[in-house]
């Protein structure tokens, strides 16, 4: 019996050993050494601001919808918002006129409050472009005209400009407007984006061919006066359908992904993109949306491996956000997810851009970041570490839960012996929040052994969240809106009490970091030059851990 006992907890500790994750780097092997981290999380939307942008300091901008082409509600109709176009067409002398003092009250009011302006996006074109065509009924399509229905989308004016000599023009005068106000040198230092998630009909309803063609217009406008100018594109993912394919546009065609065919068109024809920008909004509650590590496949590899791919130029997620829906009950627009689930989520991204940053990762855009407002903690944590020296992750054995996703950040400060690392626990198959997983964290160093390390960490999870720690007190009439979901942005889900209640909360359990322990460098288990800090540890479901490392006696 004893010997049977005996097997059975050599073989359960076995499995556990297997089971467990070992998250390493090498601080000491130059093959391990990546560039240092920066910032990826410093650009905000805005669209077609009027008095400026209110971001928070040090955040870059990106304007949509800056050229006019955009609509709004007369006595609960749609109509062209004209005030805003900078261009119009007369009627009586067949010519374009252009007007700049809307588009310059309004970037004069972004430059005015300090905020750099990273990119302007040439999208929807001024209604004045829509002159020419002729329309046929709605639900009608014969190949050739748009349809009546078509002529204003939820985003304004989308179809491709008829005249596409006069838009070039167009083009050509608005950027020497700006170098003639701004200064050649300001308007090279901002990015021209054609297009907004073009595969969407509302942002685009022409075809694939009719935006490659609008895009080598416009990108040889710019250039045309810009030689230098960054100029680029804004897709769904590679692989996009429409509505699987049940909805045709005035060709008659599925609408599916541009992306290919714009890559082969630029190459062949000598027209160039700087930047490519993909949208991803992560659906918390869709299995097959949230699985970061699935991310770069379905975003950018089907991109940069295209034998005709400019490798020169980057790439950036414009739209992001981690959201419960698109379509919240209220009717109004997506609606963010609020619990510890969104944060690891933005670390995984995070991750997949600095491992990726050799394919040309380099920014991902949200909306908000107003002024006085402050990063989620995975990014502000994050952003601890930034200027350091990344240093390849390497994860070894399975986890005890089954999928867990475990992953880790290790960074060196260049010249100090001073390490961090920000592990997580993601799971891209279930949002349950199960057992705690155990793993440990090693790191080789060229410390002596025998060096007393002090280290510290903070933790933060379910437990630490202000929302779910929040409605731990709900009373027993709630503080959730019937048919909300209970990990959405408090702002939108609670009712009446609980915003009073919320406005008036405090967070008792919020994360921080615990006292400095000390900890002995020991031998290598390789053998090799230097020392081994090595720590034990356990991380719960949807959380992350930062730990920071320093020498005792500097």
């Amino acid at each position: 019996m004893k010997k049977t006992i005996g097997i059975l907890l050599s073989l359960f500790a076995f499995l556990y050993s297997e089971a467990q994750i070992t998250l390493s780097t090498d601080f000491v092997n130059e093959s391990y050494k990546k560039d240092a981290l920066y910032n990826i999380w410093t650009v905000a939307n805005r669209i077609s601001p009027e008095n400026g942008v209110n971001v928070r300091e040090a955040i870059e901008v990106n304007t949509v919808r800056m050229i006019g082409g955009i609509k709004k509600k007369v006595n609960g109709e749609n109509v062209p918002y004209l005030d805003y176009d900078p261009c119009r067409y007369d009627s009586v002398t067949n010519k374009y006129i252009y007007n700049w003092v809307p588009l310059k009250s309004r970037i004069d009011a972004i430059l005015k409050s300090g905020t750099r302006i990273l990119q302007i996006v040439l999208d929807q074109p001024p209604w004045a472009f829509q002159y020419g065509y002729s329309f046929i009924p709605e639900g009608t399509c014969d190949s050739i005209h748009f349809r009546e229905d078509e002529r204003m989308t939820s985003y304004g004016n989308s179809l491709p400009p008829c005249d596409k000599r006069a838009y070039f023009e167009f083009i050509q005068a608005l950027m020497k407007e700006l170098v003639s106000i701004y200064g050649q040198s300001v308007v090279e230092s901002w990015r021209f984006r054609v297009g907004s998630e073009i595969e969407t009909p509302d942002h685009w309803k022409g075809t694939r061919q009719d935006f490659i063609d609008h895009f080598a217009n416009t990108e040889k406008g710019v250039r045309s006066i810009l030689p230098k100018a960054k100029v680029g594109i804004h897709t769904r993912a590679p692989g996009f359908l429409y509505k699987k394919g049940t909805v045709l546009n005035y060709k008659g065609e599925p609408i599916a992904s541009f992306a290919k065919d714009i890559i082969e068109y630029c190459y062949d024809n000598n027209v160039k993109y700087d930047f490519w920008g993909i949208s991803d909004y992560v659906l918390i509650n869709d299995a097959d949306v949230r699985d970061v590590s699935k991310k770069y496949d379905e975003l950018f590899a089907s991109l940069v491996s295209h034998p005709k791919w400019n490798h020169k130029a980057t790439l950036d997620i414009m739209e992001y956000s981690v959201v419960i829906s698109m379509s919240a009950p209220d009717g109004g627009v997506f609606l963010n997810c609020a619990s510890s689930h969104a944060e690891l989520i933005n670390l995984g991204f995070s991750t997949m851009f600095y491992k990726n940053q050799a394919s040309g990762l380099n920014k991902i855009f949200r909306w908000g970041q107003i002024t006085n407002s402050i990063d989620p903690p995975g990014i502000e944590v994050l952003n601890t570490m930034i200027g350091k020296i990344r240093f390849e992750t390497e994860v070894s054995g399975n986890p005890t839960v089954s999928g867990n996703q475990l992953d880790a950040i290790f960074a060196k400060g260049e010249k100090d012996e001073i390490f961090d690392v920000l592990l997580y626990n993601i799971n891209g198959s279930s949002l349950n929040y199960e057992n705690e997983e155990p793993v440990i964290i090693s790191f080789a160093t060229a410390l002596p052994i025998g060096v007393k390390v002090l280290y510290r960490n903070l933790l933060y999870g379910k437990e630490q969240n202000n929302l779910q720690n929040f409605l731990k007190n709900e009373p027993p009439l709630g503080w959730v809106k019937k048919g909300w979901d209970r990990n959405g942005d408090p702002s939108r889900i609670l009712n009446e009490s609980g915003l009073t209640a919320w406005k008036l909360y405090e967070n008792p359990n919020s994360y921080k970091f615990s006292d400095w322990r000390s900890i002995t460098t020991v031998a290598r288990s390789d053998g090799g030059k230097g020392s081994l800090i090595k720590i034990k540890t356990q991380i719960p479901s949807f959380a992350f851990k930062k730990y920071e490392f320093i020498i005792a006696d500097k």
